[in-house]
Formats: structure tokens, C-alpha cells, sequence
């Protein structure tokens, strides 16, 4: 859960998305906190329609209302990026392109009752690393434009592409050939593979393709852990207690084979233990004693030590390549992103002449990267 939730807060959300009735008093929020926390949780949905399935009789009507109001705002803007990304699948399927659907998106129109209950600020497409130049003029036709990523060869493996349509609406479209920026997991899983065992998304249309469920339910554990530190979300185990609890025995047997060749098995129990903690999820317990068997070298594991910082992601990367020079070429793109990068991001761009300060720039980016680094804020 992210820091600013109290845990008796935590745990009444925890509970509510077991389908167990919670009083208010129980919950010792404020109702304006308590909004506050389901929006930044992306629990707003899942809360409403939990208390709507059973209304507790002493909640505030303030926080019911809002929660109701936001599902219909969530509802009619997921409407609106249905449409949007159909409109796109259709349009690279059109020049031969068929993008793997990737994380909360498939997740939504798959395992969720209504996928305006999956919320998320983006897309997560996987193509062929070839087909990277065609994906961009594709899109590019359909007025979306790159947003400012920083490139390489290593440092990132993808690039975002994005556009407001007429009603205000952001759409945003994550575009990878790799899946994951982290030299640990960037092979984790790779375009053919998942095409292998991918699943339609009927209501996206024709052209629309997710990660099968096994491979989907490995991503949803491997996620938290592999980009964002351990951080614990609710929304994040809720999609691991839909993928798990969908699957057949015999897919739960399939996922555990392939979270132990795959290097993250100990990742795979630590993310099911939360969801099982929290949740409820049925997990069966030789599954699980499988998963933790001691022995089996997974240097992914150490992603699961407590308060990483950005330098023990930079350093576990730069240790996951297998060549010094890679090493150094990888080090050299964090430290001097391409110049126009650097341009965009201070916005100098359009000023003539202003390559003559990237001198200056990069001086000034990297100290106050390291101001970051040593306030730990970084």
C-alpha cells in the first residue's frame, strides 16, 4: 500500500474487496481521506460496487454519492478508450502489425466484471522490435504523438505514444519490444513467446490480443517487483486474485513450471502470499512450497530485498548485462541522454542555437540527479 494510507484504512479496503461488510466507524477515516485514498489506489470502481452489492447502513452518503459519481465518470471515459483503442488495433492490424496486449488493459476486458473497474493511464502494447518505426507512422496518421522518452540501446525498450480526442480524453499507448527495461527480466518473456499463447480480447475488437492467462498472471506478480521497488497495491494483488483464481489446476501447474525456468519463482510466491494475505486467494500449497524451494539460483529474487533505491536498480542492471561494453554503453545512456531528449526536456527545442547549451544541461541534470540520490529521493 503506498505510505500515505493508514493501515486500519489498508485493511478496511482490503476488506471490502473481499466482499465483507465494513462499518465506517471501523475504517477511522475522514470521508474526504477516504475518497482521496480509492482514487489514488484506483479502487474507486471495486469500492462502489462492493457497497452497492451490500450497502453498510452507517457510511456517510457524501462518500457513497462521490464514489458513485466517479464510477460513471470511469465508466463513460472507459468507454471512450475502448473505442479509441480498437480504432488503433484496427488501424496496425491494417499495415500487418498485431500487438500483444500487455498488464491492466487485457486484465480489465478479461478478469474484471466491468473494465472501468480496472483503472490505468496508459496502454501496454508488445511488438516485434522491427516493426518499431512502422507502429509510429501508424499511429502517427491517427494524430497521436511521441512523448519524450529518453532512448538507447539499453536504458529503455520502449516508447509512448499519445493523443486527446474530441472530448478531452487522454490516450496513451506504451509501446515495448522488450518487456522490461530491467537487464534481469528483459528476456523474461519475448514477443513470440507470448504470441504463442495469446487470447483474443472480443470486445476490442478483432485485432485485439492479450497475454494468455498463465502468462498474464506471471506478469501481474513479476510487476511490482521488477519496475516499481515492491511498492504493495491493492488494485496490483487484485489482479493477481482475478488471474489466479481463474485459472484450472492444470494452469496453475503450467504457471509454477514457468515461474521456475523463468528465474522468478521466489517472486511469484512472495506477490501470491500478499494476495492470499489481503485477498484471500486461494493458492494451493504445494504450488506454493514449489515456489519457494530453496536452492535454485534466481538473481531476480534480490529485487525482492527491502528499501531498493535507484541506484541498486542501476546497479542490479548494469551487473544483468553480460559484456562490459554493454555495461558502459548502458551507463553512458543514463548519464548523457541524446541531446534532443535533453532539448525537449528543458523545452528548449524550438530555440535556435540551443544545442550550444547541452553543455550546460547535462552538467545540470546530473547534479541534480545526485542531489535526488543522496536525499534518497531518488
Amino acid at each position: 500500500m503506498t505510505r500515505v494510507i493508514a493501515a486500519s484504512l489498508a485493511e478496511g479496503l482490503a476488506a471490502l474487496l473481499r466482499g465483507e461488510v465494513v462499518s465506517w466507524a471501523d475504517l477511522g477515516a475522514e470521508p474526504g481521506a477516504f475518497v482521496t485514498a480509492c482514487v489514488a489506489e484506483d479502487l474507486t470502481g471495486l469500492v462502489h460496487r462492493q457497497l452497492a452489492a451490500r450497502p453498510p447502513a452507517d457510511w456517510p452518503q457524501s462518500v457513497v454519492g462521490e464514489l458513485e459519481r466517479a464510477a460513471r465518470e470511469d465508466t463513460a471515459r472507459e468507454a471512450l478508450r475502448g473505442r479509441e483503442l480498437a480504432a488503433a488495433l484496427d488501424a496496425l492490424a491494417g499495415s500487418g502489425i498485431r500487438p500483444i496486449l500487455l498488464k491492466g488493459t487485457p486484465l480489465a476486458y478479461t478478469v474484471y466484471g466491468e473494465p472501468s473497474l480496472r483503472p490505468r493511464g496508459d496502454t501496454d502494447l508488445l511488438i516485434r522490435r522491427e516493426e518499431r518505426e512502422s507502429v509510429r507512422r501508424v499511429l502517427g496518421a491517427l494524430g497521436y504523438e511521441a512523448t519524450n522518452y529518453s532512448d538507447g540501446e539499453f536504458l529503455f525498450h520502449q516508447f509512448e505514444m499519445a493523443r486527446n480526442d474530441a472530448f478531452g480524453v487522454a490516450h496513451a499507448l506504451d509501446v515495448h519490444w522488450k518487456i522490461s527495461t530491467e537487464s534481469v527480466f528483459v528476456d523474461l518473456l519475448d514477443y513470440e513467446e507470448l504470441a504463442r499463447e495469446s487470447a483474443g480480447v472480443p470486445a476490442l475488437g478483432p485485432n485485439a490480443r492479450g497475454a494468455g492467462p498463465v502468462h498474464a498472471l506471471l506478469l501481474a506478480c513479476v510487476h511490482p517487483v521488477m519496475h516499481h521497488r515492491n511498492l504493495e497495491r491493492l488494485i496490483w494483488l487484485y489482479d493477481i486474485h482475478l488471474g489466479a483464481s481463474r485459472l484450472a489446476p492444470s494452469e496453475l501447474d503450467a504457471f509454477t513450471r514457468l515461474a521456475v525456468r523463468k528465474g522468478v519463482a521466489r517472486i511469484c510466491a512472495h506477490e501470491l502470499e500478499l494476495a492470499r494475505v489481503r485477498l484471500g486467494t486461494r493458492v494451493p500449497e504445494p504450488m506454493m512450497r514449489t515456489l519457494r524451494a530453496p536452492g535454485r539460483p534466481e538473481p531476480s529474487a534480490a529485487y525482492l530485498a527491502p528499501g531498493r533505491r535507484w541506484s541498486d536498480e542501476l546497479l542490479s542492471n548494469v551487473r544483468g548485462l553480460p559484456r562490459w561494453r554493454d555495461r558502459l554503453r548502458l551507463l553512458r545512456e543514463v548519464a548523457f541522454p541524446a541531446p534532443g531528449y535533453m532539448l525537449r526536456s528543458y523545452r528548449l527545442d524550438a530555440v535556435a542555437a540551443a544545442g550550444a547549451l547541452l553543455p550546460a544541461l547535462y552538467l545540470h541534470r546530473g547534479l541534480r540527479g545526485l542531489w535526488k540520490v543522496l536525499r534518497n529521493r531518488k
